[in-house]
């Protein structure tokens, strides 16, 4: 059994974090609310929508951009890999087939 550790997968490591911004953020938001219900509704907290609303959609385009940039590093690795590959074939001089003798 090897340990050798497996390779760092970015774009689940990026989808993992947008999926606990969601989770985070309805936590922040419902004790909030709850919290503005219990101590005179909106006259209390007369701005918790803007501000979640704000801060939601930072943390989520902050994120978003972080996954483009990834998606857009790895296909510039895969699109270089096999450019290597083709420049290596094309470099190679083609063999030919063996005469037979008669």
């Amino acid at each position: 059994m090897s340990s050798e550790p497996r390779p760092f997968n970015r774009e689940k490591f990026l989808l993992t974090v947008l999926g606990g911004i969601f989770v985070f953020q309805a936590v922040v938001f419902a004790l909030g609310l709850s919290f503005c219900a219990k101590n005179g509704g909106l006259k209390a907290c007369p701005e918790i929508g803007r501000r979640y609303d704000s801060t939601f959609s930072v943390q989520i385009a902050t994120v978003l951009a972080l996954l483009g940039g990834s998606a857009v590093v790895s296909s510039q690795r895969r699109r270089s890999s096999s450019d290597d590959r083709a420049s290596s074939e094309q470099g190679q001089v083609p063999r030919q087939p063996p005469q037979r003798k008669e």
